[in-house]
């Protein structure tokens, strides 16, 4: 009898850990086809202190600097050059002044209503 209820219990966790990876497979496909049509747009300005920081912890664990636009709002300090530079890094983001970042604002929304 008690070797019964042992089976029981141990089919009863493999049927609770297969629901959860059919979840979490189906939950990673979704999140995936949503990521590609999302674009993280930020606008800065004279933020040169934390920027760097920032945009490295919003990317952690996530592949957002794909879709991770920066439109710098004509700072005076050194913003805009440290985020050319992460640019150079080959982090695949977007820079753009405010001239470039009103007509890039203008085009998205054109192209998608």
């Amino acid at each position: 009898m008690l070797e019964a209820f042992i089976y029981g219990i141990i089919w009863c966790f493999a049927v609770y850990g297969i629901l959860v990876m059919i979840q979490e497979v189906t939950r990673n496909n979704t999140y995936r086809k949503i990521e590609e049509n999302v674009k993280l747009i930020m606008t800065v300005k004279n933020a040169e202190d934390g920027i760097e920081n920032y945009i490295r912890e919003v990317s952690l664990g996530r592949n957002f600097y794909n879709n991770l636009v920066v439109i710098d709002l004509d700072s005076e300090d050194e913003t805009l050059c440290i985020l050319k530079e992460l640019e150079k890094e080959n982090i695949n983001m977007k820079v753009l002044n405010k001239d470039e970042g009103k007509d890039y604002l203008k085009k998205e929304i054109s192209n998608n209503y």
